[in-house]
C-alpha cells in the first residue's frame, strides 16, 4: 500500500514537473520611442507577450497597427503605452509626434524565433 501511494505520489509530481515546464510565460518586450526611430525596429515576440512603448522623447507620440487596427493615443514625453499582442496582432506599426511635418517611424514584430547568434 506504501508502495502503491509512493508511485501515485511519483507519477503527479512527474506530471506536474511536465506541465510546468511546457507552460509558456508573457514577457514585457520594449520598444523604445526615440528621435526619428523605434528602437529595436523589429521585436520578436510570442502571442500572450506585452509590447511596452517607451517615448523617450521630448514631445508626445502616437502609435498604430495598419488601418487602425489599434491606436496607443497619445503617449506624453517619458510616458509609455503597452500592448497586449495576440496571434493575430498586425506585424507592423507606425506612428509620429504631433503635427503635419512630423516624420512617420516605422516598426516591426516578428512572430518567428529570433535568429541564433554563433
Amino acid at each position: 500500500m506504501l508502495n502503491s501511494n509512493r508511485a501515485r505520489a511519483g507519477l503527479l509530481t512527474a506530471a506536474a514537473t511536465l506541465f510546468g515546464a511546457n507552460m509558456a510565460s508573457a514577457d514585457a518586450l520594449h520598444v523604445l520611442i526615440v528621435e526619428g526611430a523605434y528602437f529595436p525596429a523589429l521585436t520578436h515576440v510570442q502571442p500572450g507577450d506585452e509590447l511596452v512603448f517607451i517615448n523617450n522623447t521630448t514631445t508626445s507620440h502616437t502609435v498604430s497597427g495598419p488601418e487602425a487596427s489599434w491606436t496607443s493615443g497619445e503617449i506624453p514625453a517619458s510616458g509609455s503605452y503597452t500592448l497586449t499582442l495576440s496571434a493575430d496582432t498586425p506585424t507592423t506599426f507606425t506612428g509620429a509626434a504631433p503635427g503635419a511635418d512630423a516624420a512617420v517611424l516605422e516598426g516591426a514584430i516578428s512572430f518567428d524565433p529570433p535568429p541564433v547568434d554563433d
